[in-house]
């Protein structure tokens, strides 16, 4: 397929839905009380009376639109139908029938009350609302803002609402914050959010059966598996038609593969095939995808998530894993569906009739969203409410969630970010994490966040990840190959020479692969095999390596052996060190940072074997095969 032949998107800053804002409102009553669900803050904030509110407000400062629930009424109406799953998991803790709240409206309790500039909260009230320009200016050529454009109008309603804070409270009107609906992977014309660094390569050698080991374990977690332990993974998937396809189609040269396909758990209910459409023409067609010399393309990436569950089950093989698409195929989403997917972890781990209730968790979270410096170049004041960190910020919609869960004692492993990479543009200095991986740090510091940066296969950090910090982990996820020519522009025929020399092996499951340039002829081309093996490389990949370690120290910690908290016992468990460079020393005080790191080493297992073997294979008669001995 001629990738120029389908319409081009041009890069431009895309940092939030332009038809859409957030507003989280309070409650001091709690919303879960002995692991029962409690109505009370629902019905003390009441909703639509509050949307009523907030529109006449709109309406005296002369803005011209109005808000509504993502159904587009003012009732109180249930989501779209629910899959089986979703169903049982609703069933158990009644919550979706009980709260009666529109669609894009979730709650969330805190286990310990939050104080706020406008009281205590005990409950959040997150509200994704659509703005509807009104009708009597569509004609008017600035119907659509100030500036006739939507995204003028999120900035206007989030900074109206933001700077009158006190005043809405105060009329009873409990708002803590305004914002944006964030994407996941916003892509600005001088770099971009996402990952991965380069398209997925297929695998060409004739190993069947690529395996991860975690040399420096100690021998109470190698002898574990992650056994009781559920494992969510919220990204972007395949159709669950397509993986089954590939997975008999590779048969014995994808044992992986197949055991995915078998044992894990997929979720489309939050994004459908239909929904994956309307998201990507919602978002304007945002992508995160990127070509060997680094520079942003669209380009397919549905098996990003699938890739990521490879890994998990490869490391973790008795964690129960559950795959939720909240991406769209481009690799990009928005914050509104992954509180969505969140709010029903939440309850499900929450309510005594929940099946995960005193169970435990971990969420992989492969997936950035926009930062302070992006939002305020686009208008939005970050720095809202005081003290620095309190519930008045930009990113609670996010934030609020994850606190929510992690106080239930779930871990949340989150990638640090690819922003490092200099190959499209020069980075000074490495940044910081990136959110959600940054809420493990001031002024958030929330416990139970372990933000993952990148080593490459010698435990060198990465030429593009950003840094993880002091309460996060290093591990293998590869490096950017080495291309010939090594820059762009590509002659008009033939592709680069990419080589491989040190990129992750997983699951793939696409009968096409993406250009490896943007430079024409940049055209899709068929894998070579049925056999389903992909290079790729990124933070993202390093991301699940951290995640099947914290559900193997869950395991471990749930048979009465304990260190201490979890995410310490997994700060622990990561015992190498990794020496970060091109750090900012205004920062850090230093140009350079030693932090934790998991040796992780990718083999070939020449022969397959049972999986609670895995940890002595390497001791046996199998061949192993370095990540860095390319095979050409």
């Amino acid at each position: 397929m001629d990738m120029h032949q389908s319409p081009m998107v041009e890069l431009h800053n895309s940092f939030w839905r332009n038809d859409q804002v957030t507003v989280l409102f309070q409650s001091p009553i709690p919303l879960v009380v002995d692991g029962i669900f409690n109505q009370d803050p629902i019905q003390e904030i009441n909703v639509p009376q509050q949307l009523v509110n907030i529109n006449g407000f709109l309406q005296e400062q002369d803005i011209p639109a109005t808000l509504h629930f993502l159904d587009d009424s003012d009732e109180s109406m249930p989501n779209p139908p629910p899959s089986q799953e979703r169903q049982r998991a609703m069933k158990m803790n009644n919550m979706a029938n009980s709260s009666q709240l529109p669609a894009g409206i979730y709650a969330f309790g805190f286990h310990r009350p939050i104080e706020s500039s406008f009281g205590v909260i005990r409950t959040s009230v997150i509200s994704f609302l659509k703005i509807v320009p009104n009708s009597s200016m569509s004609g008017s050529g600035n119907g659509n803002g100030q500036d006739g454009s939507m995204d003028s109008f999120v900035v206007q309603i989030v900074q109206k609402l933001n700077t009158n804070l006190p005043d809405l409270n105060a009329k009873g009107t409990p708002i803590t914050i305004a914002a944006p609906t964030w994407l996941t992977g916003g892509t600005p014309s001088t770099g971009g959010q996402g990952c991965p660094l380069t398209p997925p390569m297929p695998v060409t050698d004739s190993c069947s059966n690529w395996h991860f080991k975690l040399p420096h374990l100690s021998d109470d977690l190698k002898s574990k598996k992650g056994h009781g332990v559920t494992v969510f993974i919220l990204d972007s998937f395949p159709e669950r038609g397509v993986i089954a396809r590939a997975a008999r189609y590779a048969g014995d040269d994808n044992p992986l593969l197949a055991k995915v396909n078998e044992s894990a758990k997929f979720d489309y209910s939050f994004m459908s095939g239909v929904e994956d459409v309307q998201e990507i023409g919602d978002t304007n067609g945002t992508f995160v995808g990127k070509d060997v010399y680094g520079r942003h393309y669209p380009i397919h990436l549905e098996d990003h998530g699938l890739f990521i569950a490879g890994i998990i089950h490869d490391l973790a093989p008795r964690a129960q894993i559950e795959c939720v698409r909240v991406l769209d195929d481009l690799c990009v989403g928005d914050v509104q569906v992954i509180a969505q997917a969140i709010n029903q972890i939440y309850f499900r781990t929450a309510l005594s009739s929940g099946d995960l209730y005193g169970k435990p968790v971990v969420v992989n979270l492969s997936l950035v969203i926009p930062n302070d410096d992006e939002a305020q170049s686009q208008g939005v004041e970050t720095a809202v409410g005081s003290p620095a960190g309190s519930p008045n910020n930009p990113w609670a919609s996010l934030e609020q969630p994850l606190k929510s869960l992690t106080a239930l004692g779930a871990m949340v492993v989150a990638s640090a970010g690819n922003e490092g990479d200099q190959r499209e543009i020069s980075v000074q200095f490495r940044p910081p994490a990136l959110y959600p991986a940054a809420f493990a740090y001031a002024p958030f510091s929330l416990d139970g966040i372990i933000p993952v940066g990148a080593v490459d296969a010698s435990g060198n950090v990465t030429s593009y990840s950003c840094y993880p910090g002091d309460r996060g982990i290093a591990t293998y996820g590869g490096e950017t190959p080495p291309v010939v020519p090594p820059s762009p522009p590509y002659p008009t025929s033939g592709n680069p020479d990419v080589r491989p020399t040190d990129m992750m092996r997983g699951i793939y499951t696409s009968v096409e692969y993406p250009p490896l340039s943007l430079d024409p002829p940049a055209q899709y081309y068929s894998a070579p095999n049925d056999h389903a093996w992909a290079y790729w490389v990124g933070t993202s990949f390093a991301t699940p390596v951290v995640a099947s370690l914290a559900a193997r120290v869950l395991e471990l910690q749930a048979g009465g052996v304990s260190g201490g908290s979890a995410q310490q016992a997994i700060m622990n468990a990561a015992s190498d060190t990794a020496l970060w460079d091109r750090l900012d020393p205004g920062v850090t005080g230093s140009g350079t940072a030693n932090g934790n790191m998991l040796l992780a080493v990718q083999h070939c297992l020449r022969k397959d074997r049972d999986e609670k073997d895995h940890e002595d294979e390497d001791e046996a008669v199998n061949v192993v095969v370095n990540v860095n001995e390319f095979n050409t």
